[in-house]
């Protein structure tokens, strides 16, 4: 444990090293800021009377973009979708530089301690996920508030632990199974575009079309459909996809959150994105520990 705890340490110092901002933290954080104050710059220059003047019906863009159901739902929009692939792209670097510089090798060599480096490892896409949700969300909010953004309805406490809850448990599931693609092949390339297919939910669209092509082309699938449709209903892009109407959102949703003709083994959203997190950052890390001890890295 102390081993492990101090492997998770010496990574989230690697990460977040400001001498010359080499952190990935800082190279990530820095670029998903640079990335929303260009958004937030561009739509309030083509907000502005002398360019609406050339728009057939003129619009405020920017009110429209900054006008929100909740604060969740503001971070839901502009977040849900690049925070959880850099999450797990910055995970993936972070594995992969060890094979880079040899650090691995070296750690390993004694089986004693194999398993305590695997571990951490899933521990730190949790830190890593955490800490980039909350720079993030600082940013997004601030920005939002400079622009005069308005919302709808406030998030009571409840919503907001359980949506910031879900978000970061799922985007953590996201980042660990990222790592059985570098621990699998060790393959730069693999590795990335793996992280990126989990992230933009080619997995649960996979799984939805082998679903509907069971009423055709796939008949033979038929018997194992509604197995088909629970899984992608329990993968952790669903969840967060799940999660955009913002957390007033998530708790007031019905159980047919995911179709009312869905034929998915479903219970209480809220409990399900939570529950959906858990369950696969516990699989990742089953996965990892199983690689560790049956290859050699």
């Amino acid at each position: 444990m102390i081993a492990m705890l101090n492997l998770l340490k010496s990574d989230l110092y690697r990460i977040s090293r400001p001498c010359g901002l080499r952190g990935s933290l800082w190279q990530y954080g820095l670029a998903l800021a640079l990335v929303y104050i260009l958004i937030f710059l561009t739509l309030f220059v083509l907000g502005l009377p002398s360019i609406q003047d050339n728009f057939a019906t003129p619009t405020n863009l920017l009110e429209d973009f900054t006008t929100f159901a909740s604060p969740t739902q503001a971070l839901a929009s502009l977040t849900g979708g690049i925070v959880p692939l850099c999450a797990t792209f910055m995970t993936v670097e972070l594995a992969l530089s060890d094979f880079k510089q040899g650090f691995i090798r070296t750690l390993t060599s004694a089986r004693r301690g194999r398993q305590s480096y695997f571990a951490e490892k899933v521990l730190a896409a949790g830190a890593i996920s955490l800490v980039l949700i909350a720079i993030t969300s600082v940013v997004v909010l601030a920005l939002v508030t400079l622009a005069g953004g308005t919302y709808a309805h406030a998030d009571t406490p409840a919503s907001v632990t359980i949506w910031a809850l879900g978000f970061w448990l799922n985007t953590w599931a996201l980042s660990a199974l990222s790592l059985i693609f570098v621990y699998a092949t060790r393959v730069n390339p693999v590795s990335y575009i793996g992280a990126w297919c989990l992230c933009v939910s080619i997995v649960p669209q996979t799984l939805m079309g082998l679903v509907y092509s069971s009423g055709g082309l796939l008949r033979f699938l038929q018997p194992v459909a509604p197995l088909l449709e629970t899984l992608a209903a329990w993968i952790p892009s669903t969840a967060i996809s799940n999660l955009a109407e913002g957390g007033n959102g998530l708790l007031g949703a019905s159980i047919d959150i995911w179709g009312a003709t869905s034929n998915a083994l479903t219970i209480n959203p809220a409990a399900q994105t939570i529950l959906t997190g858990v369950i696969w950052i516990a699989l990742a890390a089953l996965v990892v520990l199983a690689i560790a001890r049956r290859r050699d890295v």
